[in-house]
């Protein structure tokens, strides 16, 4: 049996796992790049240009491999590296060469894992042998739960998977009991409705220039303005201003009586 004095000793790391949801150009690829010792796994174009171009994010990246086909017959080829640099980095991690994986981003990959399906896992209908798009849809919407519970959340460290945000359809907000958050992730399919079920912190991200003309990024941690954010972690602020890892790892420590000098995330 673990104990919570297995955490404040050492004994049993308490790791972050993240998912972070945005508008493009909200911060979410800068916010990852705040964790230790990342390697990224990066499905959308100029993805590292983020991080290659600031020096104070330089200093956390070990390493990146994009996986971005370059035609729909090249998504079978971009899985299969896909799948076998997660096996490494889990083996890279348990060796202490990194600390954090990072999903940049979900949006696309799903996207990607659709043209994916279309092209090599087609569904028909058994009476007029057309495309069954709705069993293609739940394809998709169960290889997605699959690979981010199994392949991702298992990664012995922290995980950040980030994602896109969207306007969720009327005609689909009126089948949820909760027509309080029409703002979600942006991830093709029903995975979307789960996704932030599997994450202990989920947080919408968001950008707003101020009267003197400058940019203030922000981060929601809690439900609220449309959005259905949270935090399994007790005692962060609703909305942080200009969030980093280090930010969400003080107010950690500080609840869990963990002082700096023996951090156990």
């Amino acid at each position: 049996m673990k104990t919570l004095e297995d955490v404040k000793t050492g004994k049993e790391k308490l790791t972050i796992k993240s998912m972070l949801v945005g508008e493009s150009g909200s911060g979410k690829t800068h916010l990852a790049a705040t964790h230790p010792k990342c390697y990224f796994l990066i499905t959308e174009p100029g993805g590292k240009d983020t991080f290659l171009t600031n020096p104070n994010l330089q200093k956390n990246i070990v390493g990146w491999d994009e996986f971005i086909p370059q035609s729909i017959e090249d998504t079978k080829d971009v899985f299969d590296r896909l799948e076998k640099a997660i096996v490494e980095a889990k083996k890279m991690a348990l060796e202490g060469k990194i600390e954090t994986l990072v999903l940049d981003n979900l949006t696309f990959l799903s996207e990607n894992r659709w043209m994916y399906i279309g092209k090599y896992e087609p569904t028909y209908s058994g009476k007029s042998g057309e495309i069954d798009t709705r069993g293609m849809y739940g394809t998709l919407s169960r290889w997605l739960y699959q690979f981010i519970l199994m392949k991702i959340l298992t990664f012995p460290g922290n995980v950040v998977v980030t994602c896109h945000e969207m306007l969720e359809s009327d005609d689909n907000m009126e089948k949820k009991p909760d027509k309080t958050t029409p703002i979600l992730a942006n991830i093709l399919g029903g995975f979307r409705d789960k996704a932030d079920g599997m994450f202990s912190l989920v947080l919408f991200l968001s950008k707003v220039k101020s009267n003197d003309g400058k940019f203030h990024y922000f981060a929601r941690t809690n439900k609220g303005m449309g959005r259905n954010a949270k935090s399994r972690f007790y005692n962060l602020p609703e909305v942080i201003e200009n969030v980093s890892f280090q930010t969400i790892l003080e107010v950690i420590n500080k609840t869990m009586e963990v002082g700096n000098a023996g951090r156990k995330i």
